[in-house]
């Protein structure tokens, strides 16, 4: 649609201030959405418009100002996620684009907690609560919503169209069964991390992961080998600067922002758990360098074809 780039057309510098979208990229929107926002108000109309790329910090407000003239009651709607949880998610969506660009050797392959410690600063000021806090610090911004995904109910999308827009036609089509095509479910890439690691040290074929597919079913490979033969390979966890910083941050979160839902589920001590549970299970990666060191592996690498 018209405005498909908002936000990426929204960015000082557009390509020189971080975004994906030149000057001459946007051209044509800049000229077709400022028609459809000024046609839509004038037939009374609500505008709903949907990016996760609002979340990045370089956008340019005056600009998104003058993109939803004459608009005077512009909500905005973000989402919370504790940070122990979204980190995770949020990696593994990322390195997920680009697994042909790793197995290739185009890109480095980071892990996650190379990725936390170079650059958690950068990623925080994407996440929902500081987003939200952005948008608030703006004038032409009437109010601004977080829900929060951890007390939702049934669904994310039903509170967000029943609840928070109250979208009659939208809810009632929700509560009637219709629901998105398939939902966005991330899963962990750490054995196709350490699959795209062999290949480029040369313990496994380059040809066994020349397509996206391969790499999965090598990684699923590696990883059934390994709990079959109670194999414990070495592992790297996070600093304890970098988990003491992720945790406080979601302490002040939600004591400002959730109190009640906060104190709900057990505040402070419930949350600890919470993160000390994710950290076990999500934040630790394996050590790949100490893998192919040990040869703890070997026999598992030379069956892959």
């Amino acid at each position: 649609g018209v405005g498909l780039n908002l936000a990426q057309c929204s960015i000082n510098g557009y390509r020189k201030g971080g975004g994906r979208m030149s000057n001459a990229g946007c051209a044509s929107m800049n000229e077709t959405f400022p028609k459809f926002v000024a046609d839509a108000h004038n037939k009374s109309q609500n505008i709903l418009v949907v990016a996760e790329d609002f979340d990045i910090p370089e956008i340019d407000f005056n600009r998104l100002s003058f993109f939803l003239q004459p608009y005077k009651k512009i909500k905005v709607i973000s989402t919370y996620r504790r940070l122990h949880d979204w980190l995770p998610s949020w990696y593994n969506q990322i390195v997920g684009s680009y697994t042909i660009e790793y197995a290739r050797g185009n890109e480095t392959y980071p892990s996650f907690v190379k990725w936390l410690e170079e650059r958690y600063d950068g990623f925080s000021l994407k996440h929902g609560v500081t987003v939200a806090e952005r948008f608030q610090s703006h004038e032409f911004i009437e109010s601004v919503n977080l829900i929060n995904m951890h007390d939702v109910g049934e669904s994310l999308v039903g509170t967000f169209f029943c609840d928070v827009l109250q979208a009659k036609a939208t809810c009632n089509a929700i509560k009637g069964g219709m629901k998105p095509s398939a939902p966005n479910i991330g899963v962990d890439h750490d054995y196709e991390r350490l699959a795209i690691e062999a290949k480029m040290v040369g313990i496994i074929p380059a040809s066994s992961l020349a397509r996206r597919i391969k790499i999965r079913r090598v990684a699923n490979f590696l990883m059934s080998r390994v709990e079959e033969t109670n194999t414990t390979l070495p592992r790297l966890c996070p600093s304890n600067e970098i988990l003491e910083r992720i945790l406080t941050q979601t302490l002040e979160h939600e004591r400002k922002y959730l109190p009640d839902w906060f104190e709900s589920q057990g505040g402070e001590d419930a949350l600890r758990e919470s993160f000390e549970k994710a950290v076990q299970k999500k934040f630790c990666v394996i050590d790949v360098n100490k893998t192919f060191d040990t040869g703890i592996m070997d026999d598992i690498f030379r069956q892959v074809k």
